[in-house]
Protein backbone atom coordinates (compact mmCIF):
# COMPACT_ATOMS: atom_id res chain seq x y z
CA UNK A 1 0.00 0.00 0.00
CA UNK A 2 1.38 3.39 -1.01
CA UNK A 3 1.65 6.38 1.32
CA UNK A 4 -1.24 8.09 -0.47
CA UNK A 5 -3.43 4.99 -0.10
CA UNK A 6 -2.65 4.85 3.62
CA UNK A 7 -3.80 8.47 3.99
CA UNK A 8 -7.09 7.87 2.23
CA UNK A 9 -7.98 4.47 3.69
CA UNK A 10 -8.24 5.39 7.36
CA UNK A 11 -10.85 8.15 7.27
CA UNK A 12 -13.18 6.41 9.72
CA UNK A 13 -10.42 5.70 12.23
CA UNK A 14 -9.13 9.25 11.80
CA UNK A 15 -12.54 10.67 12.68
CA UNK A 16 -13.08 8.39 15.72
CA UNK A 17 -9.64 9.02 17.22
CA UNK A 18 -9.78 12.76 16.48
CA UNK A 19 -13.23 13.10 18.08
CA UNK A 20 -12.00 11.19 21.16
CA UNK A 21 -9.08 13.62 21.45
CA UNK A 22 -11.28 16.70 21.10
CA UNK A 23 -13.77 15.32 23.65
CA UNK A 24 -10.92 14.92 26.14
CA UNK A 25 -9.65 18.42 25.39
CA UNK A 26 -13.18 19.77 25.72
CA UNK A 27 -13.36 18.35 29.22
CA UNK A 28 -10.03 19.93 30.19
CA UNK A 29 -11.17 23.56 30.60
CA UNK A 30 -14.10 22.92 32.98
CA UNK A 31 -12.19 20.22 34.88
CA UNK A 32 -9.29 22.65 35.23
CA UNK A 33 -11.66 25.24 36.71
CA UNK A 34 -12.78 22.58 39.21
CA UNK A 35 -9.12 21.81 39.92
CA UNK A 36 -8.43 25.46 40.74
CA UNK A 37 -11.20 25.29 43.33
CA UNK A 38 -10.11 21.95 44.83
CA UNK A 39 -6.44 22.97 45.09
CA UNK A 40 -7.43 26.46 46.30
CA UNK A 41 -5.42 28.27 43.62
CA UNK A 42 -5.75 32.04 43.66
CA UNK A 43 -5.93 33.66 40.18
CA UNK A 44 -3.22 36.14 41.20
CA UNK A 45 -0.82 33.38 42.37
CA UNK A 46 0.81 32.73 38.99
CA UNK A 47 3.64 30.57 40.34
CA UNK A 48 1.33 28.15 42.14
CA UNK A 49 -0.72 27.85 38.95
CA UNK A 50 2.46 27.08 36.98
CA UNK A 51 3.48 24.49 39.58
CA UNK A 52 0.06 22.88 39.22
CA UNK A 53 0.49 22.82 35.43
CA UNK A 54 4.02 21.41 35.65
CA UNK A 55 2.89 18.62 37.99
CA UNK A 56 0.17 17.71 35.53
CA UNK A 57 2.54 17.42 32.58
CA UNK A 58 5.17 15.47 34.48
CA UNK A 59 2.47 12.93 35.26
CA UNK A 60 1.29 13.06 31.64
CA UNK A 61 4.80 12.24 30.46
CA UNK A 62 4.90 9.00 32.44
CA UNK A 63 1.36 8.04 31.38
CA UNK A 64 2.31 8.63 27.73
CA UNK A 65 5.12 6.08 28.12
CA UNK A 66 2.45 3.49 28.95
CA UNK A 67 0.32 4.63 26.00
CA UNK A 68 3.30 4.30 23.65
CA UNK A 69 3.76 0.67 24.68
CA UNK A 70 0.06 -0.08 24.19
CA UNK A 71 -0.23 1.57 20.75
CA UNK A 72 3.08 0.55 19.19
CA UNK A 73 3.60 -2.76 21.02
CA UNK A 74 7.18 -1.76 21.73
CA UNK A 75 9.04 -0.09 24.56
CA UNK A 76 9.54 3.64 23.85
CA UNK A 77 13.06 4.44 22.68
CA UNK A 78 14.85 7.66 23.58
CA UNK A 79 18.07 8.69 21.86
CA UNK A 80 20.21 11.77 21.33
CA UNK A 81 18.55 12.80 18.06
CA UNK A 82 15.21 13.18 19.85
CA UNK A 83 16.44 15.82 22.29
CA UNK A 84 16.23 18.81 19.90
CA UNK A 85 12.72 18.03 18.58
CA UNK A 86 11.49 17.26 22.11
CA UNK A 87 12.80 20.59 23.45
CA UNK A 88 11.22 22.47 20.54
CA UNK A 89 7.83 20.83 21.18
CA UNK A 90 8.16 21.30 24.94
CA UNK A 91 8.73 25.04 24.51
CA UNK A 92 5.87 25.55 22.02
CA UNK A 93 3.31 23.09 23.38
CA UNK A 94 3.79 22.30 27.06
CA UNK A 95 5.57 25.46 28.26
CA UNK A 96 4.19 27.99 25.78
CA UNK A 97 0.67 26.80 25.05
CA UNK A 98 -0.28 25.73 28.54
CA UNK A 99 1.41 28.50 30.50
CA UNK A 100 -0.73 31.01 28.62
CA UNK A 101 -3.77 28.73 28.80
CA UNK A 102 -3.60 28.16 32.57
CA UNK A 103 -3.15 31.85 33.31
CA UNK A 104 -5.87 32.92 30.87
CA UNK A 105 -8.35 30.42 32.26
CA UNK A 106 -8.26 32.14 35.65
CA UNK A 107 -10.11 35.00 33.93
CA UNK A 108 -12.32 33.49 31.21
CA UNK A 109 -15.07 30.86 31.50
CA UNK A 110 -14.56 27.19 30.71
CA UNK A 111 -16.68 27.47 27.57
CA UNK A 112 -14.79 30.53 26.28
CA UNK A 113 -11.44 28.94 27.09
CA UNK A 114 -12.19 25.88 24.97
CA UNK A 115 -13.66 28.11 22.29
CA UNK A 116 -10.75 30.52 21.82
CA UNK A 117 -8.10 27.80 22.08
CA UNK A 118 -9.68 26.03 19.10
CA UNK A 119 -8.64 28.94 16.85
CA UNK A 120 -5.27 27.21 16.73
CA UNK A 121 -6.83 25.11 13.96
CA UNK A 122 -6.90 28.14 11.68
CA UNK A 123 -3.29 29.10 12.41
CA UNK A 124 -2.04 25.52 11.95
CA UNK A 125 -3.53 25.08 8.47
CA UNK A 126 -2.35 28.50 7.29
CA UNK A 127 1.20 27.91 8.57
CA UNK A 128 1.24 24.45 6.95
CA UNK A 129 0.38 26.09 3.63
CA UNK A 130 2.94 28.90 4.04
CA UNK A 131 5.88 26.60 4.78
CA UNK A 132 4.81 24.23 2.01
CA UNK A 133 4.21 20.95 3.82
CA UNK A 134 0.79 20.68 2.17
CA UNK A 135 -1.27 22.40 -0.50
CA UNK A 136 -4.11 24.69 0.59
CA UNK A 137 -6.93 24.77 -1.97
CA UNK A 138 -10.24 26.61 -2.04
CA UNK A 139 -12.17 23.70 -0.49
CA UNK A 140 -9.82 23.56 2.50
CA UNK A 141 -10.03 27.30 3.00
CA UNK A 142 -13.84 27.26 2.97
CA UNK A 143 -13.90 24.31 5.38
CA UNK A 144 -11.59 26.07 7.82
CA UNK A 145 -13.55 29.32 7.56
CA UNK A 146 -16.80 27.47 8.32
CA UNK A 147 -15.22 25.91 11.38
CA UNK A 148 -13.84 29.25 12.51
CA UNK A 149 -17.18 30.92 11.91
CA UNK A 150 -18.73 28.30 14.17
CA UNK A 151 -16.19 29.17 16.87
CA UNK A 152 -17.07 32.87 16.58
CA UNK A 153 -20.84 32.26 16.63
CA UNK A 154 -20.50 30.10 19.74
CA UNK A 155 -18.86 33.01 21.59
CA UNK A 156 -21.41 35.67 20.62
CA UNK A 157 -23.34 37.27 23.43
CA UNK A 158 -26.96 38.34 23.32
CA UNK A 159 -25.84 41.78 22.08
CA UNK A 160 -23.46 40.21 19.50
CA UNK A 161 -20.40 41.43 21.43
CA UNK A 162 -17.08 39.66 22.00
CA UNK A 163 -15.06 40.05 25.21
CA UNK A 164 -11.28 40.36 24.84
CA UNK A 165 -9.01 41.04 27.86
CA UNK A 166 -5.21 41.00 27.63
CA UNK A 167 -4.74 38.68 30.64
CA UNK A 168 -7.70 36.48 29.72
CA UNK A 169 -8.85 36.03 26.13
CA UNK A 170 -5.54 37.36 24.72
CA UNK A 171 -3.53 34.79 26.72
CA UNK A 172 -5.80 32.02 25.42
CA UNK A 173 -5.23 33.30 21.87
CA UNK A 174 -1.45 33.19 22.40
CA UNK A 175 -1.95 29.65 23.65
CA UNK A 176 -3.74 28.81 20.39
CA UNK A 177 -0.84 30.18 18.33
CA UNK A 178 1.60 28.03 20.33
CA UNK A 179 -0.74 25.08 19.69
CA UNK A 180 -0.53 25.62 15.93
CA UNK A 181 3.28 25.74 16.03
CA UNK A 182 3.32 22.56 18.12
CA UNK A 183 1.13 20.76 15.55
CA UNK A 184 3.45 21.75 12.71
CA UNK A 185 6.45 20.62 14.76
CA UNK A 186 4.77 17.28 15.51
CA UNK A 187 4.06 16.80 11.79
CA UNK A 188 7.68 17.52 10.81
CA UNK A 189 9.44 15.67 13.62
CA UNK A 190 7.00 12.72 13.49
CA UNK A 191 8.50 11.69 10.13
CA UNK A 192 11.76 10.65 11.82
CA UNK A 193 10.66 9.87 15.37
CA UNK A 194 7.91 7.81 16.96
CA UNK A 195 5.30 10.52 17.71
CA UNK A 196 3.97 9.09 20.98
CA UNK A 197 7.48 8.59 22.42
CA UNK A 198 8.32 12.13 21.30
CA UNK A 199 5.17 13.41 23.02
CA UNK A 200 6.19 11.70 26.26
CA UNK A 201 9.68 13.19 26.10
CA UNK A 202 8.43 16.73 25.49
CA UNK A 203 5.90 16.42 28.36
CA UNK A 204 8.67 15.39 30.75
CA UNK A 205 10.93 18.26 29.63
CA UNK A 206 8.15 20.87 29.56
CA UNK A 207 6.62 19.68 32.82
CA UNK A 208 10.00 19.85 34.57
CA UNK A 209 10.63 23.36 33.22
CA UNK A 210 7.23 24.73 34.28
CA UNK A 211 7.45 23.04 37.71
CA UNK A 212 10.87 24.56 38.38
CA UNK A 213 9.69 28.04 37.41
CA UNK A 214 6.63 27.67 39.63
CA UNK A 215 8.50 26.24 42.61
CA UNK A 216 11.45 28.64 42.47
CA UNK A 217 9.00 31.51 42.17
CA UNK A 218 7.42 30.52 45.47
CA UNK A 219 4.48 28.49 44.20
CA UNK A 220 3.01 25.83 46.49
CA UNK A 221 0.18 23.30 46.20
CA UNK A 222 -2.32 22.46 48.93
CA UNK A 223 -3.17 18.77 48.51
CA UNK A 224 -6.97 18.36 48.70
CA UNK A 225 -7.08 14.63 49.54
CA UNK A 226 -7.29 11.52 47.37
CA UNK A 227 -10.81 11.94 45.93
CA UNK A 228 -10.38 15.55 44.83
CA UNK A 229 -6.85 14.92 43.57
CA UNK A 230 -8.37 12.62 40.92
CA UNK A 231 -9.13 15.85 39.05
CA UNK A 232 -5.37 16.26 38.53
CA UNK A 233 -5.09 12.63 37.38
CA UNK A 234 -7.85 13.23 34.83
CA UNK A 235 -5.93 16.22 33.45
CA UNK A 236 -2.79 14.07 33.22
CA UNK A 237 -4.76 11.42 31.34
CA UNK A 238 -6.25 14.01 28.98
CA UNK A 239 -2.79 15.20 27.91
CA UNK A 240 -1.29 11.72 27.63
CA UNK A 241 -4.09 10.14 25.58
CA UNK A 242 -5.18 13.15 23.54
CA UNK A 243 -1.76 14.48 22.54
CA UNK A 244 -0.23 11.03 22.10
CA UNK A 245 -2.97 9.91 19.71
CA UNK A 246 -3.21 13.34 18.06
CA UNK A 247 0.49 13.38 17.13
CA UNK A 248 0.10 9.79 15.92
CA UNK A 249 -2.64 11.02 13.55
CA UNK A 250 -0.53 13.96 12.37
CA UNK A 251 2.19 11.56 11.25
CA UNK A 252 -0.26 9.65 9.05
CA UNK A 253 -2.55 12.36 7.66
CA UNK A 254 -2.44 15.90 6.28
CA UNK A 255 -2.36 18.61 8.93
CA UNK A 256 -5.59 20.19 7.66
CA UNK A 257 -7.49 16.88 7.77
CA UNK A 258 -6.54 16.38 11.41
CA UNK A 259 -6.62 19.86 12.96
CA UNK A 260 -10.08 20.71 11.58
CA UNK A 261 -11.48 18.31 14.19
CA UNK A 262 -10.06 20.62 16.85
CA UNK A 263 -13.01 22.93 16.13
CA UNK A 264 -15.15 20.34 17.96
CA UNK A 265 -13.28 21.10 21.18
CA UNK A 266 -15.38 24.17 22.11
CA UNK A 267 -18.56 22.19 21.50
CA UNK A 268 -17.44 19.50 23.96
CA UNK A 269 -16.11 22.26 26.21
CA UNK A 270 -19.54 23.88 26.31
CA UNK A 271 -21.22 20.55 27.12
CA UNK A 272 -18.80 19.71 29.95
CA UNK A 273 -18.98 23.29 31.26
CA UNK A 274 -22.74 22.91 31.47
CA UNK A 275 -22.44 19.57 33.28
CA UNK A 276 -19.61 20.45 35.68
CA UNK A 277 -19.87 24.23 36.12
CA UNK A 278 -23.54 24.90 35.39
CA UNK A 279 -22.73 27.37 32.60
CA UNK A 280 -25.65 28.20 30.31
CA UNK A 281 -25.06 26.67 26.86
CA UNK A 282 -28.66 26.28 25.65
CA UNK A 283 -28.55 29.11 23.18
CA UNK A 284 -29.14 29.35 19.44
CA UNK A 285 -25.42 30.08 19.07
CA UNK A 286 -24.54 26.57 20.27
CA UNK A 287 -26.69 24.80 17.68
CA UNK A 288 -25.50 27.10 14.89
CA UNK A 289 -21.86 26.55 15.86
CA UNK A 290 -22.29 22.77 15.88
CA UNK A 291 -23.78 22.85 12.36
CA UNK A 292 -21.04 25.13 11.01
CA UNK A 293 -18.29 23.00 12.53
CA UNK A 294 -19.86 19.80 11.16
CA UNK A 295 -20.08 21.24 7.63
CA UNK A 296 -16.49 22.44 7.86
CA UNK A 297 -15.25 18.98 8.83
CA UNK A 298 -17.26 17.27 6.09
CA UNK A 299 -16.05 19.72 3.45
CA UNK A 300 -12.40 19.46 4.43
CA UNK A 301 -12.47 15.65 4.43
CA UNK A 302 -14.66 15.26 1.33
CA UNK A 303 -13.18 12.88 -1.21
CA UNK A 304 -14.39 12.96 -4.80
CA UNK A 305 -14.95 9.46 -6.19
CA UNK A 306 -12.19 8.46 -8.57
CA UNK A 307 -13.09 7.77 -12.18
CA UNK A 308 -12.50 4.23 -13.31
Amino acid sequence: MTEEQKKTSGGGLLALVAILCTALWGSASPVLKVGYEYFRLDPSDVYSILLFAGTRFLGSGFLTLILCRLVTGERPRFYRGMIGPAITMALTQTAGQYSFFYMGLTIVSGTAGALISSTGTFFAVIIAGIIGIEIINGRKIVGILLGMLGVIVLNLGADFSLTFRWNGEFFILLSAICYSLANISAKIFGKKHEPIALTSCQFLIGGTLISLVGYLGGGRLIWPGFAKSLVLFHLMLVSAVAYGLWNWLLKRHDVSKVVIFHTLTPVFGAIFSWILLGENIWRWQTLAAMLLVAFGILLLNWKQPRKK
